[in-house]
């Protein structure tokens, strides 16, 4: 008991204590900010003079915002002292602080101009999406075995629960100008087709599932509406709604049938493993392939500096040539003569949902001109 009280009179002393020396520090930044308004820039650079201001900002007894204040008076403090070298110095410092801080009116114009000598923008930024994805099969040409009835895609979406496959991704993204953005990346994308045939009209039939794995390179132009919008109080919009269009290199790492059999006579099945189960094996598939897309979505700035976005968007994948590759779609025997299968020429289309997230990357530097 003896020792539980010592450690909550502890806790109380510690929490008094920093109430004590944050509230010293607000009463510092509040003299400095004063001593700006009279004049007295000397006092303000004086470490010595201004001994606990420098103590709160050295060790870090500002608050966050109390940290960007006092960082932003040092610039103004050098600016109308004639130290330029020892403001931008400074500015550097307030903007790895407050990654994208934003000038109000009532900033002098010296600040304005030294501003616009620095860039601001992120440097990069890393995008990370997850998403479903739901396939859409466009069939080019119909090719048959001894079918006589005919073959369905997709009626009983058995590729999840909800009919979809996953997919994600990772995108560099840059800001090119007047809300802008290009994008590139890496992405892997699972998406599986199911096919119900005929061979002998309700007599003889066949179901075969599909799943493809590609490996993909994305590139997409992005353009953000209210990119550098503000709001009334001077912050930048949270909500950004954007349309990107782009275009993906495809590389088909994987293809196979999964749960593929034959009902009606003697029945026949391929479990997923098999040798015969792959379409790959037999390089039954254009392993290389090219994609057009297009989507729209919205950015939400997240954090205290709300320069990172959680993002949400829909997007539609559309296949440009085909998927199967001609010349060997009949060189599996059990899948052409057990099953009684063979693929059409298709393309592969995917409507796609996703949600990620936007990593800034900032490094404040002047621009080129000014160096």
């Amino acid at each position: 008991m003896k020792k539980l009280l010592l450690a909550l009179l502890a806790v109380f002393a510690g929490t008094l204590l920093h109430a004590q020396s944050s509230a010293q520090c607000t009463r510092a930044l509040d003299e400095a900010e004063q001593a700006f308004e009279q004049g007295r820039l000397l006092y303000i650079l004086d470490r010595s003079a201004n001994r606990r201001f420098y103590e709160c900002l050295d060790n870090g007894g500002f608050s966050k915002e109390e940290e960007i204040r006092a960082k932003k008076l040092l610039v103004k403090a050098y600016l109308f002292s004639d130290n330029e070298a020892e403001a931008e110095n400074s500015l550097i410092e307030l903007l790895t602080a407050d990654k994208e801080h934003q000038l109000t009116p009532e900033d002098p114009a010296e600040l304005y101009f030294l501003y616009s000598k620095f860039k601001t923008e992120p440097v990069i930024r890393l995008a990370a999406r997850l998403g479903g994805n739901k396939t859409f099969i466009n069939q080019l040409q119909e090719f048959n075995t001894f079918q006589t009835g005919e073959k369905r895609y997709n009626e009983r979406g058995r590729n999840t629960g909800l009919g979809l496959d996953i997919w994600g991704e990772v995108l560099a993204e840059r800001h090119l100008g007047y809300g802008v953005e290009a994008a590139g990346g890496i992405q892997l994308r699972f998406a599986s087709y199911e096919i119900e045939g005929d061979i002998i009209d309700q007599e003889l039939s066949y179901t075969a599932r599909n799943r493809s794995t590609a490996l993909r390179l994305p590139i997409l132009f992005r353009y953000n509406l209210w990119y550098n919008a503000l709001n009334a109080d001077g912050g930048r919009k949270k909500f950004i709604p954007y349309v990107y269009v782009g275009g993906s290199f495809d590389y088909i790492v994987d293809a196979r049938y999964l749960d593929t059999s034959r009902t009606g006579g003697t029945a026949f099945t391929i479990a997923d493993g098999e040798p015969n189960s792959s379409l790959t094996e037999f390089n039954q598939v254009s392993r290389q392939n090219a994609s057009l897309f297009a989507g729209i979505g919205f950015k939400l700035r997240i954090g205290r500096a709300k320069v990172n976005f959680f993002n949400f968007d829909i997007r539609y994948d559309n296949s440009l040539f085909n998927y199967i590759n001609p010349d060997n779609r009949w060189d599996n025997q059990d899948v052409k003569f057990s099953i009684g299968h063979v693929e059409d020429d298709l393309t592969i289309n995917t409507v796609s949902i996703s949600a990620g997230y936007i990593h800034s990357f900032y490094i404040p530097r002047k621009r080129k001109q000014y160096r």
